[in-house]
């Protein structure tokens, strides 16, 4: 179990390796309200929006390779539109009183996407699959993601 924020992360290993993960978090601010479903039990999960801004939250503070394959997916799929997502992490900075500047934002999604390109340069990759959608993702965020604040 590990603890950062509002959030506390349960991982579940098998033979040492992490199989299954879940947060749990206490949100001090909510852009919608939670919702208990059937298969939930009484564990209220957070709607979409709320989904989506906290992943905004941590792409622009932690840049971890999974905040960026998460984002990237909520737009592939059509989940949230690039200004979209910009407007929910907007939305809760403001409403959480942090600091909302877009500027801010970008160069630092720019810094933790160059310090993943410098660990992980798409040459060293084998797979040709996985270089493939490693570039795909990079240009994206380089051409598209970082352009779509409109606020």
């Amino acid at each position: 179990m590990r603890a950062w924020g509002e959030v506390v992360s349960i991982d579940l290993s098998e033979n040492s390796r992490k199989v299954f993960s879940v947060q749990i978090a206490d949100r001090s601010v909510q852009l919608g309200e939670a919702w208990v479903g059937i298969w939930t039990g009484n564990i209220a999960v957070d709607a979409l929006n709320d989904l989506i801004a906290s992943k905004m939250v941590a792409l622009v503070e932690r840049g971890a390779p999974r905040d960026f394959r998460d984002i990237f997916t909520v737009c592939q799929q059509g989940l949230c539109q690039v200004n979209a997502c910009w407007a929910l992490w907007h939305q809760r900075q403001k409403l959480a009183k942090e600091d909302s500047d877009p500027q801010r934002a970008v160069l630092a999604i720019q810094t933790h996407l160059a310090r993943l390109e410098k660990a992980r340069p798409l040459e060293r990759i084998e797979d040709e699959q996985q270089r493939l959608a490693a570039q795909q993702l990079r240009t994206w965020f380089h051409e598209v993601f970082v352009y779509g604040y409109h606020h």
